[in-house]
C-alpha cells in the first residue's frame, strides 16, 4: 500500500455522537483518491465518475490521524479505478486500526469535459465500464 495524505480530524469535522462525520470522510477520501489518480496518470483532468465500496469500518474520533492508502489501481483507455483503505492512528495509544476502504472511478477529461486518452507513456486497457462515460448537458442553464 502506499501512502497517499493524512488528515486529523478536529473537533468541525465530528458530530454529536463525537465521531466523524461519513460525508467528512467520503470527502476526504475522493481527495486522496484524486491525488493517487493525478499520479498514476501524470494529469490533473480527472473527475470522479464513480464510488462503490464504501465501508465504514472504525470510528474516528478527534485527534486521531486519518492516512489515506493506495492499495490497487486499474488503468483504463480515459479511466482509472482505485481502491483506497483508510487507517486510523491514535496517538494516545500508538495504535492503528482500519476504518474505512472504498473504491473510485476517475475519468480523465478535455476542455468540454468528454473523456479523453490519458497522456502519452500511460498504458491503459480500454473497453472498462467507464472509458465511454460522456457527459449530458444540464437541462438547468
Amino acid at each position: 500500500m502506499e501512502l497517499i495524505t493524512r488528515q486529523l480530524c478536529l473537533t468541525q469535522h465530528v458530530g454529536t455522537k463525537e465521531i466523524l462525520f461519513g460525508g467528512q470522510m467520503l470527502a476526504w477520501a475522493d481527495i486522496a483518491a484524486s491525488i493517487w489518480c493525478m499520479r498514476l496518470t501524470q494529469s490533473d483532468h480527472l473527475i470522479t465518475v464513480h464510488m462503490s465500496d464504501v465501508d465504514f469500518l472504525t470510528p474516528v474520533r478527534v485527534g486521531d490521524v486519518v492516512e489515506f492508502h493506495g492499495s490497487g489501481y486499474r488503468i483504463g483507455k480515459t479511466s482509472v479505478t482505485v481502491s483506497i483503505v483508510v487507517n486510523i492512528y491514535d496517538p494516545h495509544t500508538a495504535q492503528t486500526s482500519e476504518a474505512f476502504r472504498y473504491t473510485a472511478v476517475m475519468v480523465n477529461i478535455d476542455r468540454n469535459l468528454r473523456p479523453k486518452a490519458h497522456p502519452d507513456g500511460i498504458q491503459g486497457q480500454s473497453g472498462g465500464k467507464y472509458d465511454d462515460v460522456s457527459r449530458k448537458e444540464s437541462p438547468h442553464k
